[in-house]
């Protein structure tokens, strides 16, 4: 990951944010001390990218701090510019997180776990490969020599799906395009590629897979058991889930699609203030309401907040303060102490 590309991202982001704040620190904090929290997402139209601009939105106005958002292509590059000390806080899928502790697939060495300390979590992604219902396609062995469309570059979505296809020998046999959710939606229905991943939240389709199915019909790929154990063992941070007709109607009743799942974790480097993750993560704990007005992707957020986050990974204390508070907190999960 160029840094510069990191500088550049962030310094854009800066311009607009200083014209206002010309003499704030460059620490993220202002003379009255009210922290400025530059935290990253996914690209547009991805349920990380949605959830984390709803907390953001809630965040500034009920609390002292004051967050802004920055595009990028997903949870690899916020591990970067978490690292670089670019973004202080941001999301990261399960599959980044166990990548990154090891050193493994984009990261070229091991994260410091200081540098990505968990929040909470707020979603599991079900994300099978998606068809066509006209094209033919049938199971995952029928993407030989197809185009295959793929969430950006270092996105978690596409980490995992390179996975399932590794799985299935496919690395080498299928031609993989990139695209933006709602851009991969578009090109799958226009037949400029063969499949698409599709993502289900929480167990409910996002919104470029519904826009989809109101003008074509479409076959969700489920893969085998033995392949979902091999995503497994490649890397802990990656489950299957199941999806039937209760999640979608083109899965017919009755019938299961098993597929690959990624969760997602807002996270936040040591170097921000316990009060600032204390206020930040108790205001999305108190307005649950107001957000579930915004995106229906919070309405599991109980259920989820705990149990989808990685056990080698510690929490930022004051994420922790607030969950115990709340009651939440698991003690199977460790508070990093600054060692």
């Amino acid at each position: 990951m160029k840094k510069a590309i990191a500088i550049f991202l962030v310094l854009t982001f800066c311009s607009m944010l200083l014209a206002g704040c010309s003499d704030a620190p460059a620490d993220g904090s202002t003379a009255g001390g009210t922290s400025i929290l530059n935290i990253g997402t996914g690209s547009v139209g991805g349920t990380d990218n949605t959830v984390v601009e709803a907390i953001s939105s809630v965040v500034n106005q009920k609390t002292g701090l004051k967050t802004s958002t920055i595009t990028t292509n997903g949870g690899t590059e916020i591990i970067y510019l978490l690292e670089t000390g670019d973004i202080q806080a941001g999301y990261s899928g399960t599959i980044d997180l166990i990548n990154a502790l090891n050193g493994a697939s984009s990261f070229d060495h091991a994260v410091d776990p200081s540098h990505m300390l968990q929040c909470f979590g707020f979603v599991t992604w079900d994300l099978p490969l998606v068809v066509l219902d006209n094209s033919g396609i049938e199971s995952y062995e029928d993407l030989a020599g197809k185009r295959v469309g793929l969430s950006p570059v270092g996105s978690s979505t596409a980490e995992v799906l390179m996975l399932v296809l590794e799985a299935y020998g496919l690395t080498d046999s299928v031609t993989i395009e990139n695209f933006t959710w709602n851009e991969g939606y578009t090109a799958l229905k226009d037949g400029r590629i063969d499949a698409m991943v599709g993502s289900w939240a929480n167990g409910d389709p996002i919104s470029g897979l519904i826009e989809l199915k109101a003008t074509k019909d479409i076959r969700i790929l489920s893969m085998s058991e033995e392949a979902a154990q091999a995503v497994a063992q490649a890397n802990a941070g990656v489950s299957s889930g199941v999806l039937n007709s209760e999640n979608d109607d083109s899965i017919a009743s009755g019938e299961e699609v098993i597929a690959p799942a990624n969760s997602g974790v807002i996270i936040a480097d040591a170097s921000v203030d316990e009060e600032s993750i204390y206020q930040y993560t108790k205001a999305v704990l108190e307005n649950l309401e107001e957000l579930k007005g915004i995106s229906n992707y919070f309405d599991a957020f109980e259920d989820v907040c705990m149990s989808v986050c990685v056990e080698g990974v510690p929490f930022h204390p004051g994420a922790a303060k607030a969950l115990k508070e709340a009651g939440l907190w698991e003690d199977r999960f460790t508070v990093y102490d600054g060692v």
